[in-house]
């Protein structure tokens, strides 16, 4: 009988014991659990996160390469402007040598006849231009 009540409560504190140490594995258990759908949602959001980020670099990409259409289209007007402006600067190249001579040869009577026709003539293309 003394042993029966001496053994009670060593299988007792042993199965406290047990009780306690699965409980705390349950704990562990649980707090793991936790932990990792915690990390499953963190990876979600960052997967989420990504998608958008993507979809706006996608964006970008679209406008930068609207943008380098753009640039090169008004690269070509350009080059096509400047080409007008050289023809058109040695066409007046050649129209103020050819006057040059002219002045040159003509006398002072004729340099007041040559500046009145180059007047009206003025006036006559400042009408059609401007006021048609």
């Amino acid at each position: 009988m003394c042993l029966e009540l001496m053994k009670l409560p060593i299988s007792h504190k042993s199965d406290r014991s047990y009780q306690d140490s699965a409980e705390d594995n349950d704990d562990f258990i649980v707090s793991e659990s936790d932990r990792q759908m915690l990390l499953i949602n963190g990876s979600r959001q960052q997967d989420e996160e990504l998608d958008e980020l993507s979809a706006s670099v996608e964006r970008i990409r679209g406008v930068g390469l609207t943008i380098h259409k753009e640039l090169l289209a008004q690269e070509k007007i350009i080059d096509d402007l400047g080409t007008e402006m050289d023809s058109t600067t040695n066409r007046l190249d050649f129209v103020q040598k050819k006057v040059a001579m002219i002045m040159k040869k003509a006398s002072a009577k004729g340099q007041i006849m040559m500046i009145l026709f180059l007047l009206v003539l003025f006036i006559i293309l400042f009408i059609l231009v401007f006021l048609t």
